[in-house]
């Protein structure tokens, strides 16, 4: 494994943290202003072998007509293929979860190419992350986020929950929209449509008319109102998140049409297996996690240059028959690139419980959102596997996850979820405060069917 020990993970920074406020040193501050680090904390430079290139900046053409957005390196050729049969030979790039599809998937192989560092954001954006380095910080061990706004709170992470948070809070637009399936695929080899939902998001934590001293904690809200099956047409649920796992890490609730009425539900958070994905995912496993850190101490245990999936376009736009394979996605669809992740470790904490007992995140360091995901046992066992699919739309400009698929290695049963393949692209938004009334209990109620 290639581990890069950066000064981020030093003695004095986990002294500060266990202080509860550490803010990134004046040398730090100074590289993302102009120094070795992007506007967003990564390592501007290449690497030394010269497989993943400099950051330049610049977003690439993707196009955003009626939300669908084209693969802008189309023309690209893999570069090197990963087959169980020369895995060893690049074992210590590869995450642990990716090594077992290898060992177990049959037919299932990495098709690496060119590196692209596609990664661009608003300048609006890089201003608020400048701010951030210098006046967020963690309390309540590492469970409430203080003084953010804006953009990822720590450029320059000294803990691993300073990482996740980047992770949960990393910009994915202001009002987000669209409508994706979901497939749950059994070891059988049979595939199932089981859900498809049309889903809002928005985040008052990017209105730019807001600031750090007028924000509530309120970062994200989302409506899901799902269109099939004909069974549970017209359900529709909606959530809050907060800066703050200690005292209220998310609220809830669900309209079912044969109750025709909007109830708080306390089942949409943690472990609590949703029902579309057949047991094979949680809600906190939505975009590889999306949980409270209140059931989980994370260590941040460095950096790493690993295959991860990344500028997947072209996935998406491809019909699901392409896409959706036996036992895995089909290989010739997904794109693989060489990146460097940040790696956080999550295990439980004491009196704390959790059907994933350790999890790996790799962080993407272009991004700060989780690419690929490990899940344990109690038995120590590692049980599921998760790749999160990276858009590009350059458009806005942004970067971001989508679409993400969760292998089960002990069942062989794997899902499939956010899939827009079918159903069109990706709309954003500018946040203008009146759409906050379609995100409340009441507009839940009042566009509820049946």
């Amino acid at each position: 494994m290639r581990t890069l020990s950066l000064h981020r993970l030093s003695g004095v920074a986990a002294a500060l943290f266990v202080a509860g406020a550490a803010f990134a040193a004046p040398e730090d501050v100074a590289a993302l202003k102009s120094g070795s680090l992007t506007p967003y904390g990564a390592e501007r430079a290449a690497n030394k072998e010269g497989t993943i290139p400099a950051w330049d900046g610049k977003a690439p053409a993707t196009g955003g007509a009626a939300g669908k957005r084209s693969d802008p390196f189309a023309a690209d050729k893999p570069r090197l293929t990963i087959t169980p049969s020369n895995a060893g030979e690049h074992a210590g790039q590869l995450s642990d979860g990716t090594k077992a599809l290898l060992a177990k998937v049959p037919g299932f192989k990495l098709e690496v190419y060119p590196t692209r560092r596609s990664a661009v954001f608003p300048q609006a954006i890089y201003d608020q992350v400048l701010k951030n380095a210098t006046r967020a910080k963690l309390v309540n061990d590492g469970l409430t986020v203080e003084g953010a706004y804006g953009g990822i709170p720590f450029p320059v992470p000294r803990n691993g929950h300073e990482a996740i948070w980047n992770h949960m809070l990393s910009y994915r637009g202001q009002v987000t929209s669209f409508v994706a399936d979901k497939y749950v695929m059994t070891a059988a080899g049979d595939q199932l449509l089981t859900s498809r939902q049309r889903t809002n998001l928005i985040y008052p934590f990017y209105d730019t008319a807001g600031s750090a001293e007028q924000f509530n904690g309120e970062w994200a809200r989302a409506r899901i109102d799902i269109n099939e099956p004909p069974a549970n047409a017209g359900q529709a649920l909606m959530t809050i998140d907060y800066v703050d796992n200690y005292g209220k890490p998310k609220d809830g609730w669900q309209y079912l049409p044969g109750q025709r009425r909007v109830r708080k539900s306390p089942s949409i958070a943690y472990d609590t297996p949703d029902g579309s994905a057949a047991g094979l995912a949680n809600f906190d496993d939505v975009n590889l996690f999306i949980g409270s850190q209140d059931r989980y101490q994370m260590k941040l245990l460095g950096k790493r240059e690993i295959f991860v999936p990344y500028n997947s376009n072209g996935l998406m736009t491809k019909p699901i028959k392409e896409v959706i394979g036996k036992s895995s996605l089909n290989p010739a669809a997904v794109r693989w690139e060489l990146h460097r992740v940040w790696v956080v470790e999550g295990t439980l904490r004491d009196g704390k419980r959790n059907v994933a007992a350790k999890r790996r995140l790799y962080l993407d360091e272009d991004t700060w959102q989780a690419v690929l995901a490990d899940s344990w046992d109690a038995q120590g066992k590692l049980w599921k596997t998760g790749q999160a699919f990276t858009m590009v739309a350059g458009d806005q400009p942004l970067a971001t996850t989508l679409s993400y698929a969760w292998f089960d290695l002990v069942s062989g049963g794997w899902v499939f979820a956010g899939a827009v393949n079918e159903t069109g692209g990706v709309t954003y938004r500018p946040f203008d405060g009146k759409q906050m009334n379609n995100f409340s209990p009441t507009a839940l109620a009042s566009g509820g069917v049946r």
